[in-house]
């Protein structure tokens, strides 16, 4: 018996301290932020200004980063980006203003879309599978400018 509550002890303690850890949002522990873009190593200083960027929890329970957009200037040109489980590792994005909203379209033929509406609601598209060009979204979340 008593082994049996030092193993579900150590568990739960174990569970505890990797439920604390969080995903590290630069490639690098110190200094400026770093992401890695397609394979490429993009970090705060190579940009114009810096990255602009939005983190997005889950729109109803909140929680953990799911996804992070941005944009950022280089050279004078502007790229949008998109990274996942708030991580540093993601996707460059076409990155553009429709109206109101913030938008970010990547992927072969630009087939998935985040949009940020001004109340920072985001909405995730998916049109891989949309055979007229439309498509409800597929997750709703909170963003928040980091």
């Amino acid at each position: 018996m008593k082994k049996i509550f030092l193993y579900i002890s150590s568990l739960i303690v174990v569970s505890l301290f990797t439920s604390c850890l969080s995903i590290p949002s630069s490639a690098v522990s110190s200094g400026p932020r770093t992401l890695i873009l397609n394979g490429v190593t993009v970090s705060a200083t190579d940009t114009d200004n810096g990255f602009t960027a939005w983190y997005c929890v889950d729109y109803v329970y909140g929680g953990s980063v799911l996804v992070e957009v941005g944009y950022f200037y280089k050279n004078g040109s502007q790229y949008g980006f998109v990274l996942y489980d708030g991580g540093y590792i993601g996707e460059l994005a076409y990155f553009s203003r429709d109206g109101l909203n913030y938008r970010w379209d990547w992927g072969e033929n630009e087939k998935y879309s985040f949009v940020i509406k001004p109340d920072g609601t985001g909405l995730y598209y998916d049109f891989s599978t949309s055979k007229d060009g439309t498509a409800k979204p597929r997750d709703v979340y909170k963003a928040y400018k980091r």
